[in-house]
Order: structure tokens, then sequence, then C-alpha cells
């Protein structure tokens, strides 16, 4: 191992600890003054996100305006390092699969950071998130899902799942669209095969693949439109997953160069939604 990896898992491990901690003892001012909640846990989440960000490399720039208030935010799905990118800038919790929960240590954190799960093998496990993501838009907060399903190496915008665009059906909330790049200017690796995380590749080996990097480039680029939801009308979860996977399309650039990509995504069952 490294020293390059050795240094920056001990960074991480010192960020992580310090502001769990750190969060966990604002937890009595929180309950004493219930409107500081939201303010004392955005802060710690953005310190986590941008802290870790520097510490693996990473270094992120955003085009475009980003959303604000209440909103449903979709983007493409490449790596575990989304979460931390899109927490670094937006004010918002990601909707992601149940799973994730029972994660050691990295369930622990999406907990903490507000995460909602939805298992998603229960077509009516949705009944009982909708109320929870409600909650959520109606404190003026944003929620984050990534509706392709699964991370891929980003060559290309994969389908989006319609299921979960029940939520701005019946709610009317704005539809986001953000498209996520990586870049390795000068790494060992391509960024699509050291930073995006896809297929059957294990996530310690990766991970400490992607702490070897020199320097990774991400780039999130909001898409102008507003889709509306549908409150008020019929809801159709079909035709918002099309308009807002067409809104991503047009300001996504690949992370994977077309030649290469004879396959984009997998079966990687460590993918974070």
């Amino acid at each position: 191992m490294s020293l390059r990896v050795l240094l920056r898992l001990s960074g991480l491990a010192a960020v992580t600890l310090s502001l769990f901690v750190g969060l966990l003892l604002t937890k009595p001012v929180a309950w004493l003054v219930p409107p500081a909640a939201p303010g004392l846990q955005r802060l710690w989440v953005v310190s986590w996100s941008r802290a870790s960000l520097w510490l693996m490399g990473v270094r992120a720039r955003f085009e475009g305006e980003p959303p604000s208030g209440s909103y449903f935010m979709v983007a493409n799905h490449l790596s575990y390092v989304d979460i931390p990118l899109l927490l670094s800038r937006l004010d918002a919790r990601f909707l992601a699969k149940s799973e994730i929960a029972r994660w050691p240590l990295i369930g622990l954190l999406a907990r903490s950071t507000g995460t909602l799960f939805i298992d998603r093998s229960r077509k009516r496990d949705l009944n009982r998130v909708l109320p929870l993501v409600r909650s959520v838009l109606d404190r003026g907060t944003g929620v984050i899902v990534f509706p392709e399903a699964t991370s891929t190496a980003g060559a290309e915008i994969e389908r989006f799942k319609p299921s979960l665009f029940q939520v701005p059906a019946e709610t009317g909330v704005q539809i986001r669209g953000a498209a996520l790049h990586y870049h390795a200017p000068d790494g060992p690796l391509p960024a699509w095969q050291a930073v995006c995380w896809w297929g059957d590749a294990p996530f310690v080996p990766h991970f400490l693949g992607l702490l070897q990097q020199p320097r990774t480039e991400a780039t999130v680029t909001f898409a102008p439109q507003r889709i509306a939801g549908g409150e008020g009308a019929p809801p159709d979860r079909k035709a918002l997953a099309l308009a807002a996977q067409d809104a991503v399309t047009e300001v996504f650039t690949p992370s994977r160069p077309p030649e290469t990509a004879s396959t984009n995504s997998g079966t990687n069952e460590g993918s974070p939604t």
C-alpha cells in the first residue's frame, strides 16, 4: 500500500470520526431547539462531504443553476463518490435502496446524513416512503435519486426506471436533473475504471485504487429544464421519467469513451442506490 493511500485513508478516518462525534454532540441542541436541527445537520454533512472529496483527491466543479427549495433531483449514477459530491453542494437527502442501511459503516453514515431508504423488491414500500419524502419536501429540502437503479461506467445514460417518479407525480414537486462526469487527467487509470464503480468490481480494491489516483476532476452539470410534477392531474410516471432522462442526456458528457464501451453497466450489488 502506497504512502498516498495510507495518508488518505488516515485522513478520511480522522475526518469521519471527528465529524460524526461532533454530530452526536450537537444532538441535544437539536432536541432542545428543533428549528436548529436542519442547519446543524447540514453543517456536518457539508463539512464531511467537502473534506472527504479533498482527501480522496477529487476536485469538484458545478455548472449551471443548482436547484433550491423543494425539488426532486435525478442524476446519472457512476460511483460511491457521487454521494459526497452532490451533498457538498445541495441541501438534500438521498432516497436509496434499503440494503445500504445494513452495510457496515456506510449504512451508519447514510443514516447520519438523513438518507431515506426504500425496499425496491416490494412495490408497496413506496406507500410507506411517500409520506417521509413529503415531509422532507415540506421542509423546503430536496430529495435526490439515481433512477438508472445501478452505477455505470459513464458511457451513456441508462433508461430511467419510472417507479420512483411516483413522488413528483403525486406531490407536484419540480423535477431537476444533473449529469455527473469524472476525469482523471494524470492518473494510472482512466476515470471510468478508477472512479466509476460498475459491473462486478469489489468495493475495497476499487476504493484503494481510487485513493491511488493523484487527482480526479468531477463535474456536475445542472440541467436548465424544470419539469413539472403531476399534482392535480393523473400521475404519469413514465412520461416524467422520460422527460427527466432527456433533460439529463442533453447536458451529459461521457466519462467512458464510446469506442471502449462494449458494456456500460452491470450487476454490481454494491451500487449505492
